[in-house]
């Protein structure tokens, strides 16, 4: 997420940085650079604006003028009025009926089951699930397949009832000994009257505790405007942005707040159920000048790596690193979601997204590990004896070509060296392999 502007603000800051001090000349042409780039991000032009008249204002005074490194003066207040934009991180609640509304295809029902099972995992509580569509039985029965596959309760068709139906909502989740409940709720390609009159039926009936926006990241520029009209016809308490891991510019994101005066709570990283973020603005912010989210990054790795994956680890180190390692290292990686989000929160590695596709890594891990399972032990532990023989029996073996296993052992190999690398230089050993 945010390259574009990752892209332009890293460029312009290591030009200053070159400079010593800075003139009012060149400020007014960094900020004008600033806002060019703010605007191609598709930020709204108002935002844009008083941003930049914020910054300005500081940037005059004698504060840079006394400044040891001014570039990096002049950039902690663009970070800073970026977060002010943004807002503060506000929580969600987490009691009641909390309603989803929002267009179709925007991933309401994932983002549902999703958000269910953030709140079971990260709060402890037990979420209900139902889905409020009328005039579609398919999108019910998305939900109710799952939320099932999720292991969460989750009410069944309530279409015969209609509207009546909702009120022994708040019973039925009594006795599955739930918390509070998710609505999932009807959307349409546009907004029209029709969805309009039924979103405000089913918070009539509801009464709920939040209402909650779900907004396609990848909409550009087109957000804003869809938010407006939810608002002004159904109005609601804040929104959750899916598909932000393939967000690159990141307009919408900064002005939802300034612009909307609703919060943002939640972000959507990828099609894991697992892959619900809350909305950090420090953090995203970081990522978007380019210094990264350690502290995220840290975050995401104690989640999924367990004291089992250290004590492996730490026997590589020690020993061979066979193939038997390998594929353990594309489970682990497997676990940690969008390959891109993690670009995104080391510093400096940003820029290595545009020659890593995402869809093109998961491909490749199928792959490969359907290659390696039809590999012997023999081979696993001792990758030097796969000579053309082998190889295509290996091939043939797991469905895939002599040129497939080619490239996972030119992988492996990359790897095996990566992990000799990390033991003698560390994530400064790492950017130089990597670069």
């Amino acid at each position: 997420m945010f390259e574009f502007l990752e892209e332009k603000i890293t460029k312009l800051f290591d030009k200053l940085s070159k400079r010593g001090m800075l003139s009012e000349k060149d400020v007014d042409d960094a900020l004008r650079d600033i806002r060019i780039a703010l605007l191609e991000a598709d930020v709204h032009y108002l935002v844009v604006k008083q941003l930049l008249d914020n910054i300005r204002q500081k940037a005059m005074g004698e504060e840079l003028s006394r400044s040891i490194d001014p570039s990096k003066y002049l950039l902690r207040l663009l970070k800073q009025e970026l977060i002010n934009i943004m807002g503060p991180a506000v929580q969600m609640k987490t009691d009641g009926v909390i309603v989803l509304i929002g267009l179709q295809g925007t991933g309401k029902t994932t983002t549902a089951v999703k958000l269910a099972k953030y709140m079971k995992e990260k709060k402890g509580l037990n979420p209900y699930l139902v889905s409020v569509d009328f005039n579609r039985p398919a999108a019910q029965e998305q939900l109710i397949t799952l939320a099932k596959a999720n292991g969460f309760p989750v009410h069944g068709d309530i279409r015969a009832k209609g509207y009546d139906g909702l009120k022994d909502l708040r019973l039925s989740s009594a006795r599955a000994g739930c918390d509070f409940i998710i609505v999932d709720t009807a959307g349409r390609l546009h907004i029209d009257t029709e969805l309009m009159d039924e979103l405000k039926q089913v918070k009539d009936a509801l009464k709920p505790t939040q209402t909650v926006l779900v907004i396609d990241s990848m909409m550009g520029h087109d957000v804003l405007r869809m938010a407006q009209g939810f608002m002004n016809s159904v109005g609601y308490d804040g929104a959750i942005f899916t598909k932000f891991e393939g967000d690159t510019r990141g307009g919408a994101v900064i002005s939802f707040k300034k612009i909307i005066d609703k919060p943002i709570f939640y972000t959507g990283i990828g099609e894991s159920v697992s892959a619900l973020e809350p909305f950090v603005p420090d953090k995203l912010v970081s990522r978007m000048i380019g210094s990264g989210d350690i502290e995220g990054l840290v975050e995401k790795v104690s989640e999924v790596v367990t004291d089992t994956d250290v004590e492996h680890a730490k026997g590589i180190a020690k020993g061979k690193f066979t193939f038997h390692d390998f594929i353990k290292q594309l489970k682990m990686v497997k676990r940690l979601g969008s390959i891109e989000s993690l670009f995104d929160m080391v510093p400096g590695f940003g820029k290595l997204k545009g020659s890593v596709k995402a869809d093109t890594v998961k491909k490749d891990m199928k792959v490969y590990e359907a290659i390696i399972n039809s590999m012997t032990t023999k081979e696993r532990d001792n990758p030097d004896i796969l000579n053309g023989k082998r190889k295509q029996r290996i091939a043939n073996g797991s469905g895939t070509k002599v040129e497939d296993v080619n490239r996972l052992i030119k992988r492996f190999y990359e790897s095996q060296r990566m992990m000799d690398i990390i033991q003698k230089g560390g994530i400064k050993g790492i950017q130089r392999f990597l670069h």
